[in-house]
């Protein structure tokens, strides 16, 4: 039996702009309800886009032979990438996390009384009135006491401490912020069930988004209007470049980061050095920011401590060696690895990245900074597409080509030169002023008439400075000082020395004339 067909009219332009309006509205209404299901979303689908080359690799190399062959299994490989990472996962909590969770609770344990001593330590420094040349700073008659300015913007009393730096409970508020990645979908049914429910969906989501979310993306495709698809595929392109080279590269710098400030705390004996490479490995996914955070936990351990392998290093000096080698880390992380590992791919000035974890953490806590740099990538990448078509040019144009140029002397030569001709005009401007000044003058005029000077003349006319002269004349073989001469003048006289002697002219003559 044949449905029933469609019969209605085709829609005005209107009709559809209402109905697209509508829609737009009811799916904006829909995220706000459910708005705490969003962040377990998210993770699965970051979890699942990081475990999707895993997944293709198993399928590709571990079941393309014996029973496998020729088949279907996809589903397969993504079930044996679940089993592989839960394996890891296990590991990790059997072998790591004990040792994790004894150092965390040393590390709680110290922070609270360095608090309290830092904070006396700032109100004993702050209740001295401010001085300059030693003579304190008066206001009507009064010195400036910054302590007593805090009482009073404060309203605290007087016997009572200003900066209570001990109440900063931080492993209280690491915990709940951490907290905001998984807000529980199903809060009500209490905190155990709650988290088993949120990995059971979690894990039956990231299944689902492994083994189809190619299908999903060509449906998504097939939607658009044809004259469309090829500028959907391209931005996917584009976004798929964004957030691959920002999750795999931040995952790789969190890795090498925590690795080498375990490595490092441990050499130098800083407390608890596995805290310190996970705080740090944790604070990489901050972009720019995050590097320079994770001085603050290891400055704030040196300072409170003495190192257990350099016994002669305690409190401020080893605070303050603490502080130049991490900051030497964070030097080497930014010129050497990030280059490498991130390249260009967000494209995004430092500010900008600052003011999206900003409003990303307002937003939505730990998940919000996580994924503040990656999302605001992703909108340039719109915006550039948007502007292109506004303008009628290419959105995405091809880069352009670096011209190769091999490493030769003339090159080696030429890049040193243009990297400080600036301060190589400048010192040979100081030099011409230099030479041509009224003291270099007089000085090569008292040279010349010392020269000039009959003494002179009879000192080197004397008979003992002309046997001297003999003497070493027979000493000094000149055949061979004559026949190495010969050897230079021919080597000049080559035909790519002077080339050589050439280009260079060419290259400072070209340089003063832009001068």
């Amino acid at each position: 039996m044949n449905p029933p067909p469609v019969t209605s009219p085709a829609w005005t332009g209107r009709t559809k702009r209402y109905v697209a309006m509508f829609v737009v509205v009811i799916i904006g209404l829909a995220l706000l309800r459910f708005s705490e299901t969003i962040p377990i979303v998210i993770v699965a689908v970051i979890l699942a886009y990081l475990l999707t080359p895993l997944a293709q690799w198993i399928d590709s190399r571990v079941l393309a032979f014996g029973p496998f062959k020729g088949r279907d299994h996809r589903g397969l490989s993504v079930l044996l990438t679940f089993v592989l990472v839960i394996a890891v996962i296990i590991v990790v909590i059997l072998v790591v996390i004990p040792g994790i969770v004894n150092q965390f609770e040393e590390f709680g344990s110290r922070i609270p009384p360095l608090l309290e001593s830092l904070g006396r330590t700032l109100e004993r420094s702050l209740s001295h009135p401010i001085t300059i040349g030693g003579e304190p700073i008066t206001i009507n008659g009064e010195p400036i006491i910054p302590l007593e300015q805090l009482r009073e913007i404060t309203g605290t009393p007087g016997n009572q401490e200003v900066l209570r730096l001990q109440d900063l409970n931080l492993v209280d508020a690491t915990r709940s912020f951490i907290s905001t990645l998984t807000l529980p979908a199903f809060s009500f049914l209490g905190g155990a069930l709650t988290a088993i429910i949120n990995i059971i969906f979690l894990l039956s989501m990231m299944f689902y988004l492994i083994r189809d979310g190619s299908i999903f993306a060509e449906k998504l495709i097939e939607a658009t209007p044809r004259t469309y698809r090829s500028d959907l595929r391209r931005i996917l392109y584009e976004l798929g470049q964004v957030w691959n080279a920002y999750l795999r590269g931040q995952l790789t710098l969190s890795l090498v980061m925590g690795t080498t400030v375990f490595v490092v705390a441990t050499l130098l004996g800083v407390p608890n050095p596995l805290i310190l490479g996970l705080i740090s490995g944790l604070l990489e996914f901050i972009p720019s920011i995050g590097s320079g955070l994770a001085i603050f936990p290891a400055a704030l351990l040196a300072l409170s401590s003495r190192s257990t392998t350099l016994p002669f290093l305690e409190g401020t000096a080893f605070a303050v060696v603490v502080v130049i080698v991490w900051a030497i880390l964070q030097n080497i992380e930014a010129i050497v690895l990030v280059p490498r590992i991130m390249g260009g791919s967000l494209n995004l000035h430092p500010f900008v990245v600052i003011v999206a974890v900003i409003i990303g953490a307002s937003l939505a806590g730990a998940l919000g900074v996580i994924l503040a740099a990656p999302a605001v990538a992703s909108l340039r990448v719109l915006g550039q597409y948007i502007y292109g078509k506004l303008l009628d040019q290419d959105p995405f144009p091809p880069p352009r080509p670096r011209r190769y140029q091999p490493l030769t002397a003339i090159s080696i030569v030429q890049r040193v030169w243009e990297f400080d001709k600036q301060l190589v005009r400048g010192a040979a401007a100081d030099a011409r002023r230099a030479w041509q000044s009224e003291r270099a003058r007089a000085w090569r005029a008292r040279v010349s008439r010392t020269l000039r000077n009959e003494r002179i003349r009879r000192v080197f006319q004397n008979e003992r400075v002309w046997q001297f002269s003999a003497w070493l004349r027979r000493r000094l073989p000149l055949v061979q000082a004559r026949q190495s001469a010969e050897q230079v003048r021919a080597w000049l006289r080559r035909e790519s020395v002077r080339s050589f002697g050439t280009q260079i002219r060419n290259l400072v003559r070209r340089n003063e004339d832009h001068a």
